[in-house]
């Protein structure tokens, strides 16, 4: 079995499947090799000559497919082993994050169905009606509409990803790409509400506080209070100013999860699995990044912000990078925060409070203390003093950012926004000593 790898319209390579081996390896094709403007398909995956091996290649192809239970549901639907990495990422690969499309040279062109709109080699079907229907039955619409546009998104959680029409509303306008056709954004329903309510709701002060906390996050909403979505813009989609039938183009730009950069499976994804640690990925940054101290910088923000909101699953795929055109990368916005430390037994089931990185030598959140904080600065080669001095930047804008989140989401309806907030701040403020 053999598939093509492309960029745009320009292949850069090919998988295949060696006789030994479980997964595909990966090969530049020599064309693009010769390409002045070619660039690394991954940090982990340099620009050679020679066939890069499963063990090699893994990390980062099979960190585009889905985790877990989304990986499962979708494996169903599909009639395909969930186990089977390989399958799936030939069933799923025309649209994965990033500015690549996998594709099996011998498959056939999917059916398209209902009113379909062209813009060029683009394919879109509009979606009936809004955004409701998905937030009321997400188990039965999702992998109805993951099968239909055959997409990769990576995560555990249950998503889809929708092209959206920007002159209309955002609970208007919504077309489900065809063919591989560029998605612009990722809808994210309440499927966890029940165990852990208001989950949606958190994950969007979270956002909303850390982008006025100057963490640069990516763009996202939130709908229906009854049953609630978040609606997150993707960081590598833009659109052009081109629009044919009211459609604008959609260009992909290249991107991906720390784990695919530092060669490290999505299994491995947690430190104490054996995956990236605060040290790692400040390395990463350091050697590739445009401009390493700004990176740096909001890179430990974002630590220090995770902490300090308790959010104890901010391992290496919840942070990306973006690969530039000269070979290199500038840390992508932020995205999937949220506390998870407010579900404690007594406020829904019970999360870890084991936290996706050490700080210092510490991984449950609650046994973190001064030294620890020795130890991150040490860690992400930063003066003790600095990480001092954003952590109490941070402490200072918190409460007006959570609070200002909030009203934002009590003007949409979501009467339970003051509740979150203060949950989440009562559990800022245990942890604010530490820091200070």
């Amino acid at each position: 079995m053999e598939l093509s790898v492309f960029r745009g319209e320009l292949k850069i390579g090919s998988l295949d499947l060696a006789a030994n081996e479980t997964f595909f390896g990966f090969t530049y094709d020599n064309e693009y090799l010769s390409y002045s403007r070619a660039v690394p398909l991954s940090v982990s995956l340099p620009l050679a000559d020679s066939r890069y091996s499963a063990d090699k290649a893994k990390p980062y192809f099979e960190g585009l497919l889905p985790e877990g239970e989304a990986r499962s549901i979708i494996a169903r639907r599909l009639g395909i082993s969930s186990s089977s990495s390989v399958k799936l990422l030939r069933a799923l690969g025309r649209d994965c994050a990033g500015d690549i499309s996998i594709v099996d040279e011998n498959e056939n062109q999917q059916p398209i169905s209902g009113s379909v709109y062209k813009h060029g080699a683009h394919v879109y079907s509009r979606l009936d009606g809004d955004l409701s229907g998905i937030a009321k039955s997400p188990h039965e619409e999702i992998p109805r509409l993951q099968e239909e546009s055959r997409l990769s998104l990576a995560g555990g959680q249950e998503k889809i990803a929708l092209y959206h029409n920007d002159s209309e509303p955002v609970h208007e306008g919504w077309y489900i790409p065809l063919s591989g056709s560029p998605s612009t954004h990722i809808i994210k329903p309440g499927m966890l509400e029940r165990l852990y309510p208001h989950i949606t709701l958190n994950e969007f002060l979270c956002l909303r506080a850390a982008k006025a906390c100057g963490i640069c996050t990516v763009e996202a909403d939130i709908l229906f209070p009854e049953t609630p979505v978040i609606v997150v813009r993707r960081y590598d989609r833009l659109y052009s100013d081109a629009a044919v039938n009211d459609l604008k183009n959609v260009k992909r730009i290249h991107q991906e999860d720390c784990c695919q950069a530092c060669g490290v499976i999505s299994d491995m994804k947690y430190e104490h699995d054996g995956g990236p640690g605060f040290g790692q990925i400040r390395d990463l940054l350091a050697r590739h990044s445009k401009q390493p101290v700004d990176d740096i910088t909001m890179f430990v923000r974002w630590a220090i912000f995770n902490y300090l909101i308790g959010n104890c699953d901010a391992h290496a795929k919840n942070l990306s990078i973006l690969h530039n055109s000269d070979s290199t990368v500038s840390l992508a916005p932020i995205y999937d925060l949220i506390s998870t430390a407010v579900y404690d037994g007594h406020f829904g089931s019970k999360l870890s409070r084991s936290m996706g990185m050490k700080i210092g030598i510490h991984e449950n959140i609650d046994r973190i203390n001064n030294e620890d904080f020795s130890g991150f600065a040490r860690d992400v080669h930063t003066r003790l003093r600095q990480v001092i001095s954003i952590g109490e930047d941070l402490i200072q804008k918190l409460p007006s950012a959570f609070s200002e989140a909030g009203l934002v989401a009590e003007n949409k309806g979501f009467s339970a926004a003051d509740e979150m907030v203060s949950r989440i701040l009562n559990g800022c403020n245990r942890r604010i000593g530490i820091l200070s």
